[in-house]
């Protein structure tokens, strides 16, 4: 015969597989990618500098150096410009690390109550706690991911060429 107080345990139990699969998964991708926006946001930002500081001194080293290494320099710290503008990396990092911190948070949060529920004298009313607070964990962290991207998506835009015209069609002033 199976203990009546045993299958709301059993039932948390389960939750907590629930939580492992979605929340447990989603930290992890946050987790593991905000390494590369936080690398190439920082070689780009010193990319920029370190270049952008030679360029005066290739310039005055004059010659066959000052010929190749100008052009090549002002092209690496543009493209490193564009990059970063275009992929927002720092933004990337920054909300990818957010991301990760609140759902730590949440997760914690959510612990917390579990051992509330499981200390409950009422075992039905425990599993009604956990429950409640595993699908509270689950919607804020559906909800943290749709926001994301629509972030993501709202963001991000093809860059506009360079025309010489204002938007309006006509000719830019300076």
């Amino acid at each position: 015969m199976v203990n009546s107080a045993s299958l709301p345990d059993q039932a948390i139990d389960q939750l907590c597989e629930v939580k492992k699969c979605y929340v447990d998964e989603t930290l992890r991708w946050f987790r593991t990618h905000q390494t590369l926006p936080a690398i190439l946001f920082r070689l780009a930002g010193v990319t920029v500098i370190v270049l952008s500081l030679a360029l005066p001194f290739l310039a005055a080293a004059g010659g066959e150096f000052a010929a190749r290494g100008v052009p090549i320099a002002a092209f690496l710290v543009a493209a490193a410009a564009a990059l970063n503008s275009f992929f927002q990396w720092q933004g990337t990092w920054q909300k990818r690390l957010n991301i990760q911190l609140a759902l730590e948070g949440w997760i914690a949060i959510w612990e917390t109550k579990l051992l509330e529920a499981r200390r409950q004298d009422d075992p039905h009313q425990g599993y009604r706690l956990a429950l409640e607070a595993t699908q509270d964990l689950i919607e804020k962290t559906r909800s943290i991911q749709v926001t994301e991207t629509a972030l993501l998506f709202s963001k991000t835009m093809f860059p506009e060429p360079i025309t010489g015209k204002d938007k309006s069609g006509g000719p830019s002033t300076p």
